[in-house]
């Protein structure tokens, strides 16, 4: 016996005659269903229609004035909502009938056949209701895989993180360099346009930088005078020490021209194998130019940390001989590095995480994944605040402007990308970064992503560390606009 709520029925009909819609609704009730209806009769108020809320059946007539059901058909396939279609018409040829079937109708019937309106009304639904589970299923499981793989990233990074911590713990000079100076490098690697894996590497590769320095005893490594030549020649070992540490590890190998190369010099006087020019791995010459700036702007017990000025003609001095000219350039072009600031209250943050300074908002419903993704940015130094549906996301924009918006495509309605328009829209979030990300991997997705402005889109399950060299270089990129804004105050 059908209950209340499976007699209940939402159906769109497409249909211009008041009577042809009426003989429709009243073969449903029939059938034992408790129709609730809309009447269309263009593909404005048929795309509004299908806007405005769910439905569980189209039924459209072949002929209208102004529309036809291929016409309708097509709108409801660009849409990408699976929901049984079926042609209800009086003159629809078996030619066309075919050619509609072939176009994705779910069927059709002639409305001198009213009978067998029920039975693929039926049929349909219960199809629905199983490709509904089909694909709840699957994006359930591809959910689970991007907990696993946030997991798994998370514990790649704390290790990373541990690794970095230990080698500037070993020297109390350099304290916080690593994380200083990957930082520094995946900004400068997104700006001369290397591809957000390849950033994944350089953070990796920056953060590891000195592990050769492990294997260097500490009479030399902490040696407060100068060192001898025979000293120096074991000094000089640290980057194949770090080639022999690291190669073994399949998923650092791309990330070794870092630690292996970083002494390697631009006019070709660098060691341990003196490459010259681009003989020199890419990221290696990012990372260059990234040590060098933070060494020089950072306290020494010798001196002060430089000044910007001075520290910007140093490395302008160092061009065609111990760098690369061109990423030098690049350099050149990027924002000065911002500097710390205290959190801003209803924040998450870590204790003794190094602050950015930079504000996200991740909008997730599935706790899990907000929660990971939290924690990770966090990791990162980013202030994060996060929100479960779109009314509370466009609240907590309301109360603060983050500096840049996570968020899932999924959510409670309004979902993501009615979130994303309408934050567009507005004069005062309309430049606010926002990526999105779903579970679901609709084409759709994409195009809408691309058709509302977002500044990425994410398909789940993705990698921790392309979609932070993603969030660094749009950041980068909002930073480089500003202060563009700010040197031409007319614009």
């Amino acid at each position: 016996m059908k209950t209340t709520t499976d007699r209940l029925l939402r159906v769109l009909i497409v249909e211009d005659s008041q009577d042809d819609t009426t003989l429709l609704l009243a073969e449903l009730r029939r059938g034992g269903y408790e129709p609730v209806h809309a009447q269309v009769d263009t593909a404005d108020a048929l795309r509004s229609a299908l806007e405005r809320q769910s439905w569980d059946v189209v039924l459209s007539d072949h002929a209208l004035p102004r529309f036809d059901s291929l016409a309708a058909l097509r709108l409801l396939k660009t849409s990408e909502l699976d929901i049984p279609f079926i042609i209800v018409s009086g003159t629809i040829g078996e030619e066309r009938a075919v050619e509609a079937m072939k176009a994705g109708a779910s069927d059709y019937v002639m409305k001198g056949k009213l009978a067998r309106l029920v039975p693929a009304v039926a049929r349909e639904l219960a199809e629905a209701k199983q490709r509904a589970a089909r694909s709840a299923a699957e994006q359930a499981l591809r959910e689970r895989e991007q907990q696993t793989i946030l997991e798994l990233n998370a514990a790649y990074n704390v290790a990373l993180e541990g690794w970095a911590r230990a080698l500037d713990l070993r020297d109390h000079e350099t304290e916080g360099h690593c994380r200083r100076v990957a930082d520094v490098a995946v900004r400068l690697a997104a700006q001369m346009g290397m591809s957000e894996a390849d950033c994944v590497h350089v953070r990796r590769g920056a953060l590891l930088h000195d592990i050769g320095k492990m294997g260097i005893p500490d009479r030399i490594l902490l040696k407060p005078s100068a060192l001898s030549p025979d000293e120096w020649e074991i000094m000089r070992r640290h980057p194949t020490y770090a080639l022999e540490l690291l190669g073994p590890i399949a998923y650092l190998g791309p990330a070794i021209d870092i630690p292996y190369c970083h002494h390697e010099k631009w006019d070709g006087t660098g060691y341990p194998r003196g490459l010259k020019g681009e003989q020199i791995p890419l990221a290696a010459r990012v990372f260059a130019i990234a040590d060098i700036w933070d060494a020089v702007r950072s306290d020494r017990p010798y001196r002060p940390a430089w000044s910007v000025e001075r520290a910007r003609e140093h490395v302008l001095s160092l061009a065609g001989s111990h760098l690369d000219p061109q990423v030098v350039s690049a350099f050149m072009k990027m924002s000065e590095m911002s500097e710390p600031v205290s959190p801003p209250s209803g924040s998450i943050t870590a204790p003794g995480a190094r602050q950015t300074g930079t504000t996200i908002l991740v909008v997730d419903d599935l706790p899990a994944n907000r929660d990971l993704l939290a924690r990770w940015l966090v990791s990162e130094g980013y202030d994060v605040r996060t929100a479960e549906s779109g009314e509370s996301a466009l609240a907590a924009v309301a109360q603060r402007h983050p500096d840049l918006i996570l968020l899932d495509i999924g959510i409670p309605r309004p979902d993501g990308c009615t979130v994303c328009q309408r934050l567009k829209q507005s004069a005062a979030t309309q430049h606010m970064p926002i990526i999105l990300m779903t579970g679901e991997g609709r084409a759709a997705h994409e195009v809408r992503a691309r058709d509302l402005r977002a500044d990425g889109y994410f398909t789940k399950p993705f990698d921790l560390g392309v979609l932070s060299a993603h969030i660094h270089r749009v950041l980068e990129g909002r930073r480089t606009v500003a202060a563009e804004r700010l040197d031409d105050p007319g614009q």
